[in-house]
């Protein structure tokens, strides 16, 4: 915490760390999943429930400093937007093939060793994600990339590093109820935290984001749901 002036300072920067991690990464991989539970009687903002304490964290943390603009803050800026754009699709492109070569391998050895089954029906979760409307899921990419690559790409890799970001990502994304997805997460978010190591700025990563899981609510999702039982997950 040596980025702030002050131990009171400090000491409030370090109650909100431990609680954001808590409350964006250990606390959806801890809760119990309810066999019968229903995505679809939940109110559809409810999908952006951690995103908002990511943003209010990211804005107290950002004005305890004060000393640095927003942009520097979370490393992003304007410039030589044609190159950010195209390191951001290449990279987006590249998200795919890692996560589904991590998950195909993954799952291939669970099943040879008998540590895993493909479940009799998909998740509700996924079930939900996949019957979306457009406009709904377009919120749901504009709001992840913004919000979730502000917080573990701009924020949180360059003070824990790559691969504990990337653990944590997809500790995050435990509610999907599918352990090889959750592989598939982290292959995904190592890919991006390259992104933005070799680029330094987080439009690329936000756009690779954006690629990755536009392609998974609008193609994927709906095609692995009206196959389920024939394609690997």
């Amino acid at each position: 915490m040596t980025e702030f002036r002050g131990l009171l300072r400090r000491g409030l920067a370090a109650f909100l760390f431990i609680e954001i991690i808590a409350i964006t990464a250990f606390l959806p991989a801890a809760m119990p999943r309810q066999e019968n539970f229903d995505p679809g009687l939940l109110p559809f903002p409810y999908v952006f429930l951690t995103h908002v304490p990511l943003t209010i964290f990211l804005v107290i943390w950002w004005r305890l400093r004060g000393n640095i603009t927003l942009g520097k803050f979370l490393s992003l800026s304007s410039d030589n937007l044609g190159e950010k754009l195209r390191q951001g699709l290449w990279y987006g492109a590249g998200c795919w093939v890692f996560a589904l070569a991590a998950t195909m391998t993954m799952g291939n050895f669970a099943e040879g060793v008998g540590a895993y089954a493909t479940p009799p029906s998909p998740p509700p979760v996924v079930v939900w994600m996949a019957n979306l409307s457009l406009l709904q899921k377009i919120a749901i990419v504009v709001v992840t990339m913004t919000v979730e690559e502000a917080f573990f790409r701009g924020f949180l890799q360059p003070r824990v590093g790559l691969v504990p970001t990337s653990i944590l990502f997809a500790l995050g994304h435990f509610s999907y109820d599918l352990p090889l997805l959750i592989v598939g997460v982290f292959a995904v978010s190592l890919v991006i935290g390259r992104c933005f190591e070799r680029s330094g700025d987080l439009l690329p990563c936000m756009i690779a984001h954006a690629v990755f899981n536009g392609v998974q609510l609008l193609f994927v999702l709906p095609a692995v749901v009206d196959s389920w039982g024939t394609t690997p997950l």
